[in-house]
């Protein structure tokens, strides 16, 4: 059954989309890529912040995505030659010279992944036709963050152990992911699998279901704020 718009997911003009815990309270947020470029109005990007799994609320605009840097709505999107072999061209009607036509700027994909190494998770676009926009957060300095970064390396299974499931286990919560590469329209987000614990600072366990069907359980060296890397046995 369509859920998202009572969900308060639906934006509406999508392209690709990238989950992420970006404010690491222990629920996965979303991004949501959006517009047409040539001929269509800006449309912005959307980020959805998970609110405990119930819904998403609209946080664009409160975080910093938009408007974009500069209000930098349009860029050219080609050039005709008036004067020459475009002079019959609609939009070159009553003009001379190289004239520019212009179209909105619109994203297209995005990867959410730690790129500055401070704990928190960035994101990064992919645009149609520009430059990309690096969207760097700034929330583990307006608050003290509690994560993981678990990294696999396969035996038996794939060298990234890609398909595994991954389990963390803290102070009574237990949160779960699938090592997929993260992988979404024409852009793939980085490993490590990052966790958001919330509040939490003890973690008890972290178990892995590997793809070759081994089950492991690490409960040594383990806490928060860490890359934890995992080898299969």
């Amino acid at each position: 059954m369509e859920s998202s718009q009572k969900m308060g997911a639906e934006t509406f003009w999508p392209w690709g989309l990238s989950t992420g815990d970006l404010n690491a309270d222990g629920y996965e947020d979303v991004f949501v890529t959006g517009g047409m470029g040539f001929g269509f109005r800006y449309a912005i990007n959307s980020l959805l912040l998970n609110e405990h799994g119930e819904r998403f609320y609209d946080a664009e605009f409160i975080c910093g995505i938009e408007p974009r840097a500069g209000n930098r709505l349009e860029k050219v999107a080609f050039q005709l030659d008036a004067s020459g072999a475009d002079r019959n061209h609609p939009l070159a009607a009553g003009r001379s010279g190289i004239v520019p036509v212009f179209e909105a700027c619109s994203s297209r994909a995005s990867v959410i992944f730690d790129l500055d190494d401070d704990g928190d998770l960035d994101i990064v676009t992919n645009e149609m036709d520009d430059r990309p926009m690096v969207l760097v957060s700034n929330a583990s300095e307006k608050k003290q963050l509690h994560w993981l970064k678990v990294r696999l390396s396969g035996s038996r299974s794939n060298r990234e152990g890609l398909g595994a499931l991954v389990k963390v286990h803290a102070e009574g919560k237990t949160w779960s992911q699938r090592y997929d590469g993260k992988l979404g329209y024409l852009a793939q987000s980085s490993a490590p699998l990052y966790f958001g614990l919330a509040d939490a600072t003890r973690i008890e366990k972290v178990e892995v279901e590997w793809p070759s069907g081994a089950k492991q359980t690490v409960t040594e060296g383990l806490r928060s704020n860490q890359l934890l890397k995992i080898v299969e046995p």
